[in-house]
């Protein structure tokens, strides 16, 4: 299925944030040396990454499932929006934690570190979930013009972001993560 294919590429990337992220929050309870920017620099990639280009591709998915009678609210679909939605809540709370943490409350740092172990945890079931579950169910369920509609999208997605700026952006905020963290060993 070419859907599957054309969102390859963003769940590697999802996944390579996350291992940085679940690193970061590993490191909150062992190193003196984290700090609150990592997680404030860690949200703005789901912010951009995440919430406003992969949901975002993602509810074309949803819909189709949607128009071939899936309930919007229960099984797959319903499963799919309460993910997005807990990750979203965490991933809220991660920077609210973060910012109090910045502004010197350390008690805050328990809270990041947990905020950020709960959505690694949600993204990865969630990502999951897409590729065990709702790529199957489009692939059995969705016409070829269905398919065809959904690719469209899905490239009139993909070009309006890459109007927003470079498509590298993201993998190079990922190594930043990844050498600061480096750094805290």
């Amino acid at each position: 299925m070419r859907i599957e294919k054309s969102f390859r590429l963003d769940q590697d990337i999802i996944l390579r944030f996350l291992d940085a992220l679940g690193g970061g929050s590993a490191a909150i309870s062992s190193s003196k040396r984290a700090r609150p920017g990592f997680f404030i620099i860690a949200h703005s990639f789901i912010q951009e990454f995440v919430e406003e280009n992969f949901f975002e591709k993602e509810e074309l998915l949803i819909k189709a499932l949607e128009d071939n009678g899936f309930p919007p609210d229960d099984g797959p679909v319903g499963s799919m929006r309460a993910e997005q939605g807990r990750s979203r809540d965490a991933a809220a709370h991660m920077l609210s934690a973060s910012k109090g943490w910045q502004g010197g409350d350390e008690e805050a740092r328990v809270e990041v570190g947990w905020a950020a172990s709960e959505y690694t945890s949600v993204m990865r079931q969630h990502l999951n979930r897409l590729k065990n579950q709702i790529f199957p169910l489009l692939d059995q369920n969705i016409s070829p013009e269905d398919e065809h509609k959904i690719s469209e999208g899905l490239n009139t997605i993909a070009f309006e972001n890459s109007l927003k700026g470079d498509a590298d952006k993201f993998v190079k905020l990922i190594e930043s993560l990844e050498d600061e963290l480096g750094d805290w060993k």
